[in-house]
C-alpha cells in the first residue's frame, strides 16, 4: 500500500509537472516591461480642451467589446498559481503594457480604468440580439501619449500612445482561458461575478454565457494562432498593422470566413490625430476621407461586433455606437479648422529653445521641408480666410479642408508595406453578394453599410447625414487605394515619436540623417524622453521590444537627406548635424493657432 501511494503521489507530481513545463511556451507567456513608476508631477499642454472634454475623451464608448464589463473586474492576471492571481485590472498590472492613469468618474469611469478603456451598459451583440454591459476600447487608448523628462509626466492628448496591444490582448485571452480550464480558478472568478450567494440557476447561466463567448471567439483563434502567419509578426509597443487587422475582423471574423484572413505584415505607429478631421484624405496611405467611415472602421478593427454573414448579412447588424463615434470626432474637429483638438506647443517645463537656432532652422524648413509638409500654420491660417485658398479645397457644402500632399511610395522610399498590401488586398464578400472585392471596396460596402442603415434607423434629412458625415459631400469618394503616402505638417512633430509612418527612426535626427547613420534595431516601450534629438529612450529593457528593421513591414529606409539625384528614397540634400539641430529646434518652436478666443 505504501508503494501505491508513493507511485501515486509521483504521478500526480509528473503530472503537475509536465502541465507546468507545458505552460512554460512562448504562447502562454506575456512579455512586458516592470511597472514603470509615475514620475512627481503629471502636465497638460494647453490643447484647447477643459478637464471634462479631456475625460469625454478618454472614457467615451464606440461599441467595441473586449469582455463583459463585470468578468473584466473579476479576472485574474494570468500567472500559475495555486493560491490565486490578482486582478487582471489592477491599475499596475494595466500600465505595464503601457496605459495610463486616468481618473474615477461615476458616469464615465466609475472604477477608475486607464485612459482608453470605456464603459458601454447597453452593448449590442449582434450575434444573440441581446444588450449587455461591456468593457472596450475607445480611441485614447492608441491616441493619448506621454513623455516623461525629470520630474514631469506630459500627457498629450492625440499623440501616439506607447502601449503595447498584442501582448494586451494576449494577456486576456490567457486570463480566459486559465478561468476556463482551471476549476478553482474559475470559482474565485464566479464569486466574484455572482457573490457569495448566487443560485444554482445564477451559476448555471453565467457557465453558459462563458463558454458560449469563448466558443464564438474559437474561429478566430484556430486561423491566427501562433503558427498560422497571420499575426507571427509583431509589432511591439506603439504600433499595429491597422488596415490588415480592420480587414481581418470585417471580411474574415465577421462575415465568418477564414480565406479572407490576410499576414499583418504592415505595422504603423499610431498616427497623431489632431487636425486630421480637416484633412482631405486620412490614413497613412490617404485612404479615407469620411470621417464618419474612418470612425466605423477603426471601431471595428478593435472589436466592434458585426454580423456580415448568414440571410441577415445584409442588414449590417453591429455594435458600433456611432453617437459616442460623433461625440469623440466632434472633441478632435471643433466646428471648424484648428478649432478642436490642438497640437502640443513645446512645454516649459522642457529645456528652453534656442533663437538663433530657431531663425536657421526656419529657413531650412522652407527649403527642404515645406515642398512636401506645407508651410507653418499661421500661412495655412492666413490663406484660409482667403476668397481662392492655395492649400484648402472647398466643397459642395461650402467647408474648407486641407489639401495634405500625396508622395509616390517610389519616391519617398519609405516601407512599401501598408500602401501596396492595401491595393493588392482582395476578399471575398459572401452572403453581401458582391463577390471578390478590394480591400479599399469591402471597407465602404461595410462601413457605408452600418452607417446608412443607422441613418435609416434615425431617420436623418439629408442635410443631417451630411453633418453626420463632418460635412463631406455623399457624392465625393470615401475611399481609395493609391500608392502614396500622406506627408502632413509638423505642428507638435516632437510629441510623436518613432518616425516614419511605421514607427522605423527612433528619432528626430536620426530622420534627417542619412541610411548609414540610422539603427538597425533599437528598443521601444520607454516613455522617457530625449529633448535633444527629440524621441523616446531606446536603450534595453526587459520586456520591452526590439525594433528590428529587417523584419517584414520595419525598413528604414527612404526620407533620406543625401547628395544626389531626388527620388527612389531621397527626398533632399545632405544635412550637416548642427543644421539637423536647428531644424529640430524650429520643430519643436511651431505652435497651433488658438481659434477658439
Amino acid at each position: 500500500m505504501k508503494r501505491i501511494a508513493i507511485g501515486a503521489v509521483l504521478i500526480v507530481l509528473l503530472l503537475v509537472g509536465g502541465v507546468f513545463l507545458y505552460l512554460q511556451r512562448p504562447e502562454f507567456q506575456v512579455n512586458v516591461p516592470e511597472y514603470q513608476s509615475q514620475t512627481e508631477q503629471v502636465i497638460h499642454g494647453d490643447q484647447g480642451w477643459t478637464d471634462d472634454q479631456r475625460l469625454q475623451f478618454h472614457h467615451t464608448p464606440q461599441g467595441t467589446r473586449l469582455v463583459p464589463y463585470d468578468w473584466f473586474m473579476a479576472l485574474e492576471q494570468p500567472c500559475l498559481s495555486l493560491f490565486g492571481c490578482d486582478l487582471f485590472a489592477d491599475r499596475t498590472y494595466l500600465a505595464r503594457f503601457g496605459f495610463l492613469s486616468s481618473q474615477t468618474d461615476s458616469k464615465l469611469n466609475p472604477d477608475g480604468l486607464p485612459i482608453g478603456f470605456a464603459r458601454l451598459q447597453d452593448f449590442y451583440d449582434p450575434e444573440t440580439k441581446s444588450t449587455y454591459p461591456v468593457i472596450g476600447f475607445t480611441c485614447a487608448a492608441c491616441h493619448t501619449g506621454e513623455l516623461h523628462f525629470g520630474k514631469y509626466a506630459l500627457q498629450v492628448d492625440g499623440a501616439p500612445a506607447m502601449i503595447e496591444v498584442t501582448e494586451f490582448q494576449k494577456a486576456l485571452l490567457l486570463a480566459v482561458g486559465f478561468t476556463q480550464k482551471i476549476p478553482f480558478r474559475y470559482g474565485r472568478f464566479e464569486r466574484r461575478v455572482l457573490g457569495p450567494n448566487a443560485s444554482k440557476e445564477q451559476r448555471a447561466d453565467l457557465k453558459q454565457r462563458f463558454t458560449a463567448f469563448i466558443d464564438s471567439a474559437q474561429f478566430e483563434i484556430d486561423n491566427t494562432g501562433p503558427g498560422k502567419g497571420i499575426y507571427d509578426n509583431q509589432a511591439g509597443f506603439n504600433r499595429t498593422d491597422a488596415l490588415t487587422r480592420i480587414g481581418n475582423q470585417v471580411f474574415a471574423v465577421d462575415m465568418k470566413n477564414a480565406a479572407n484572413f490576410a499576414p499583418a505584415n504592415a505595422p504603423v505607429r499610431f498616427p497623431q490625430v489632431w487636425d486630421a478631421s480637416w484633412f482631405t484624405w486620412v490614413q497613412y496611405n490617404s485612404s479615407i476621407s469620411d470621417p464618419l467611415v474612418r470612425n466605423v472602421g477603426e471601431a471595428l478593427g478593435v472589436r466592434a461586433a458585426a454580423k456580415l454573414y448568414g440571410t441577415d448579412a445584409k442588414d449590417f447588424g453591429n455594435s458600433v455606437h456611432i453617437e459616442g463615434l460623433r461625440e469623440l470626432e466632434g472633441l478632435l474637429s471643433g466646428p471648424a479648422p484648428y478649432q478642436g483638438l490642438r497640437p502640443p506647443n513645446w512645454p516649459s517645463e522642457f529645456p528652453a529653445l534656442d533663437d538663433k537656432k530657431i531663425a536657421r532652422g526656419a529657413e531650412l524648413y522652407k527649403s527642404m521641408c515645406q515642398p512636401c509638409h506645407l508651410p507653418p500654420v499661421d500661412e495655412l491660417v492666413a490663406d484660409l480666410k482667403k476668397p481662392k485658398p492655395a492649400y484648402w479645397w472647398e466643397n459642395s457644402q461650402k467647408k474648407r479642408f486641407l489639401i495634405v500632399k500625396d508622395v509616390k511610395v517610389s519616391f519617398v522610399g519609405t516601407d512599401p508595406h501598408e500602401a501596396i498590401d492595401f491595393i493588392n488586398r482582395k476578399a471575398d464578400s459572401g452572403d453581401l453578394g458582391q463577390g471578390s472585392v478590394s480591400a479599399g471596396a469591402g471597407l465602404d460596402l461595410v462601413t457605408n453599410g452600418i452607417v446608412n442603415k443607422f441613418f435609416e434607423k434615425m431617420k436623418f434629412t439629408p442635410a443631417q447625414q451630411i453633418e453626420w458625415r463632418g460635412y463631406r459631400d455623399p457624392h465625393d469618394p470615401t475611399v481609395r487605394e493609391e500608392p502614396v503616402y500622406k506627408a502632413r505638417p509638423l505642428t507638435g512633430i516632437w510629441a510623436v515619436s518613432p518616425y516614419l509612418h511605421n514607427g522605423s527612426i527612433p528619432n528626430l535626427y536620426v530622420l534627417l540623417s542619412p541610411q548609414n547613420e540610422r539603427p538597425d534595431k533599437f528598443w521601444t516601450g520607454s516613455k522617457q524622453f530625449d529633448p535633444v534629438k527629440v524621441g523616446h529612450d531606446t536603450t534595453e529593457m526587459k520586456g520591452a521590444y526590439l525594433y528590428d528593421v529587417s523584419q517584414p513591414g520595419n525598413s528604414n529606409r527612404g526620407h533620406e537627406f543625401k547628395d544626389g539625384p531626388r527620388g527612389n528614397g531621397v527626398v533632399g540634400p545632405a544635412i550637416s548635424p548642427d543644421d539637423r539641430f536647428a531644424i529640430i529646434e524650429y520643430l519643436k518652436s511651431l505652435k497651433a493657432p488658438d481659434l477658439q478666443k
